[in-house]
């Protein structure tokens, strides 16, 4: 008996190609085969019987709409949009099949838009820009449009923080803590796509500069969120513990507790750590 998936995705399309006189063309012994490996639930080799019934004769419509099936089972997103693609053109009287290569057409170029971000981060448009990438590294089921997103992020973290610097240099300050923090977590989201167990070493001079920025606007518990969101996902990254330490010197008392822990974890020196809890002790007496 065939099962329930061959019936919905294979069979419908066999049964609607006329036998020529009694015998199969090449592409059609292909596409049935393929039908017998798809009830096997061999969806490689289905897959491969395919794929030579298309090079057998490109214009099988039936054969690019049961690949772009089984590209789809086997997790292919691009290979089926491709094959939709291509059956929609065979075929632009089947609007199930134009409504599904439209909508990967639209994946596709959202996925595809990597350039226009990395172009608005250059532009200024820091925030805009990385949240096109992040959206297109989280959400595309397209592999290779995902690997752009994520050389276009590599790219543009250090334009990133020249963005930063000028900003600084301009006493543009809450401009400048924006737009390092955006570079900070744009480092963060490349470590996940790399499946990194640190945080990538781009990202320290950074979180230094917002430190200052935020001094330098008055406000310096503006970072406190950001570092313990670091160090909530990389707990020994040294950088981000020293850098928080400092923003908790900076309260008014100064929480030395604290800032002795983090500075003891970012790896400062034993005798500056016993300095700050000596002041802990005498500020709870």
């Amino acid at each position: 008996m065939r099962t329930s998936i061959a019936r919905a995705l294979i069979l419908p399309v066999l049964l609607a190609i006329p036998l020529v006189s009694g015998c199969q063309s090449e592409a059609k012994k292909h596409l049935y085969k393929a039908e017998d490996l798809f009830e096997k639930r061999d969806l490689d080799g289905a897959k491969r019987e395919l794929e030579l019934s298309i090079k057998a004769d490109p214009n099988n419509v039936d054969a690019h709409k049961s690949l772009a099936n089984i590209d789809h089972l086997l997790g292919d997103e691009e290979g089926a949009g491709k094959e939709f693609m291509a059956a929609s053109t065979l075929d632009p009287t089947d609007q199930k099949l134009l409504d599904q290569a439209r909508l990967f057409k639209q994946l596709q170029d959202m996925a595809n838009s990597s350039g226009q971000a990395l172009d608005k981060i250059k532009a200024g448009q820091v925030e805009e820009g990385v949240a096109q990438l992040k959206d297109i590294i989280t959400t595309t089921r397209i592999p290779s449009a995902r690997e752009k997103a994520v050389a276009a992020l590599s790219d543009a973290v250090p334009i990133i923080e020249k963005v930063g610097d000028q900003q600084m240099t301009d006493k543009k300050y809450t401009d400048a803590i924006n737009t390092y923090e955006q570079g900070i977590r744009a480092s963060m989201l490349l470590a996940r796509a790399h499946k990194m167990e640190t945080l990538g070493t781009e990202a320290d001079p950074m979180m230094h500069k917002i430190n200052d920025a935020a001094k330098a606007a008055g406000k310096p518990d503006a970072t406190f969120k950001l570092f313990n969101d670091v160090i909530a996902v990389y707990p020994d990254d040294k950088v981000a513990n020293m850098e928080l330490a400092a923003v908790y010197l900076s309260e008014s008392p100064p929480n030395y507790d604290n800032a002795a822990d983090l500075e003891e974890r970012g790896g400062a020196p034993d005798d500056q750590v016993r300095k700050l809890r000596d002041m802990a002790k005498k500020h709870r007496k």
